[in-house]
């Protein structure tokens, strides 16, 4: 069983897909027809452009690159790369795997220039390789060996046949030597060693084992390091096969079994249990990726028949990551084919079996799709161009239920979108495209998407395209309308403009009459309230001195109130003593007395003159005595 893998996980996603790879790897797969289609139409490769170094052409023989017509053109280590006539030959690639042991690459090239290649390189080389003298001479070299072994010790020089001897043994090595992996090496291999062998020892140093087989034809292991005895005796040294971390090894026994041994391991090759001993990297399954095994029962055998109607003995598993897969015997891997977009001038327009991969993804993916040929009610032909947004979530239901899930979500979101065009002409699908962002308009699609295994998270609508005729009219209808609405937006900005000058002439207006109001209102404030102020001074004045006046009055009576005591006092005192009140109060300050005596209740007339002085005191017509009056 081959074990080819496929590194690429299932990702839709535009960015994260090599279509080229992919759209080969299926060709070289499933359709040899198409390959060798694809093939034909390759260019040749121009012989007379490659150098070509003589070790290289020494790996192929004169007589095997005339007979197939081949010519050798490079060596990596692993690979020969061979020009040929036909690259789909599959005869002449199995001859060449198993003449030289090593993996071919086929590339095309001209008949004619690969037999002046071969005339031009061949013809300087010192005769045929060493592999093509051995190939001409083995038959009678090992004829000649097989009848010694019938015949008595030969008790000549064994100097004379050590030399044949040595090649022959040299021959039998590299014939009974196992057929290499074609990734057994990644680098050129050393040039090995001189073997230290003769007619009668052979040596089997440190690291290395031999099977050692006798006249009798059994054969027994020599692990070095050891020397051994070589007379009649024939030695082919065991190979090495390693498996690294990451790695594991095939081993193929002859009796038709097989093991798989993860690295690191190790084992030699024995032809008399192993036919074959290959190796193979792992398979990388990283986190929130799955890969899907198939498992056979071992009793079965690792032979496939076609006729073989019971399917009971396989099983089908889903193996998640992270992981590092090794498969065992009878196990293979699933591997899907999708629909898929090729990118670049195709746009994201799906291809059936443009995605093959072994991996699926299991994360959230996205993909675009464009749906032509869409028709309105009125018979406008539109293209809509969506995003589907998908997460897969039943690995077992999408197995059991469908093999290209992508086909199922384009031809669903097909079956939507005409639905919903069909239902509205041109002018009413335009006002209605906002539908077309709700997962409610796809029913179809998220039906069918659970029925597979899959959540539809969202569908995003990415515009519509028209035909030329009908875009050329859209655009000059749009171009039409964008402009009267860039008028209609100019004159609204010009009267908006307008308005605002004259909202702002307005308000500065009223806020400069509030000003001037506020300002006459506070100039009255300020008025009253300085005429208050002067009033209220002069009031607090007013009784200021309405006070001083008071107090002045009051200490004008109280100072004439103490004179008058103390004038009547001084009276009394004077009265006292005898002293006539008359003579003393008018001495020294009349003029004129004149003394009035009534009686008989007669009116008393009094005339005075001029010369009377203001002062003066009179007696009235009771006695009294009272001041005169002025004239």
């Amino acid at each position: 069983m081959d074990y080819r893998y496929i590194d690429r996980a299932g990702a839709v996603s535009e960015g994260l897909r090599d279509y080229g790879t992919a759209l080969q790897t299926l060709s070289d797969w499933r359709s040899p027809s198409q390959s060798r289609q694809r093939l034909s139409n390759s260019t040749f490769v121009d012989l007379k452009q490659h150098r070509v170094e003589s070790w290289v052409i020494e790996l192929i023989p004169l007589s095997v690159a005339r007979d197939l017509c081949v010519f050798p053109i490079g060596y990596d280590g692993e690979t020969i790369r061979i020009a040929c006539t036909d690259v789909n030959d599959i005869r002449v690639a199995d001859k060449l795997r198993f003449i030289l042991a090593k993996n071919v690459d086929l590339v095309r090239a001209r008949r004619k220039d690969i037999y002046a290649a071969i005339n031009r390189h061949y013809v300087h080389s010192d005769g045929e390789s060493a592999d093509s003298m051995l190939r001409d001479f083995s038959d009678s070299m090992i004829s000649s060996l097989e009848a010694s072994d019938e015949a008595e010790p030969w008790s000549g020089d064994l100097t004379s046949m050590a030399a044949p001897t040595e090649r022959s043994q040299a021959f039998r090595v590299k014939q009974n030597a196992p057929p290499k992996s074609r990734t057994q090496s990644r680098y050129r291999r050393a040039p090995q060693r001189e073997r230290k062998t003769s007619m009668l020892f052979h040596t089997i140093e440190e690291g290395e084992r031999a099977l050692v087989t006798r006249r009798n034809g059994t054969k027994h292991l020599v692990i070095g390091p050891k020397r051994i005895w070589g007379w009649f005796t024939r030695m082919e040294k065991l190979q090495q096969h390693v498996a690294h971390p990451g790695q594991f090894l095939i081993v193929h026994y002859r009796d038709g079994t097989q093991q798989h041994l993860p690295g690191p391991s190790e084992v030699w090759f024995d032809p008399r249990e192993h036919q074959r001993i290959t190796f193979e990297d792992c398979l990388q399954i990283a986190s929130k990726e799955a890969v899907v095994v198939y498992s056979r029962d071992p009793s079965d055998g690792d032979v496939e028949t076609t006729d073989r109607a019971d399917t009971k003995a396989v099983s089908r598993r889903v193996l998640t990551g992270p992981a590092l897969f090794v498969p065992q015997p009878g196990e293979w891997l699933h591997t899907f084919s999708w629909h898929a977009s090729k990118g670049g001038h195709l746009g994201v327009e799906k291809t059936p079996n443009a995605l093959v991969f072994q991996k699926l993804w299991l994360m959230p993916d996205q993909m675009y799709h464009d749906v032509p040929d869409v028709r309105t009610a009125d018979n406008a032909v539109l293209v809509i161009r969506l995003m589907v947004f998908f997460e897969l979530i039943d690995v077992d239901r999408m197995l059991d239920a469908t093999h290209d899930p992508i086909g199922d979500f384009v031809n669903a979101a097909t079956a939507d979108v005409v639905e919903f065009t069909g239902k509205h002409d041109f002018e009413s699908f335009k006002q209605n495209t906002d539908k077309l962002n709700d997962l409610g308009t796809y029913k179809t699609l998220v039906s069918r998407a659970q029925q597979v295994g899959y959540r539809i998270n969202n569908v995003v609508y990415r515009g519509y395209g028209a035909a030329d005729s009908l875009q050329k009219m859209h655009d000059q209808a749009i171009e039409a309308r964008t402009r009267l609405q860039l008028d209609r937006a100019t004159e609204e900005q010009t009267q908006d403009l307008e308005n605002y000058r004259l909202e702002s002439q307005l308000a500065r207006a009223a806020t400069r009459r509030e000003q001037q109001t506020e300002e006459v209102r506070h100039e009255l404030q300020l008025s009253e309230e300085k005429q208050q102020a002067e009033l209220a001074r002069q009031q607090s004045r007013q009784e200021f001195l309405r006070q001083q006046r008071d107090a002045n009055a009051r200490l004008q009576e109280q100072i004439a109130s103490r004179e008058a005591q103390q004038q009547r006092d001084q009276l009394s005192a004077l009265r006292d003593m005898d002293v006539d009140l008359t003579s003393y109060l008018t001495q020294s300050r009349a003029d004129q007395v004149i003394e009035l005596r009534g009686g008989n209740g007669s009116t008393p007339h009094m005339h005075l003159e001029p010369k009377l002085a203001s002062g003066d005191r009179m007696a009235n017509g009771n006695g009294n005595v009272s001041k005169a009056a002025d004239a």
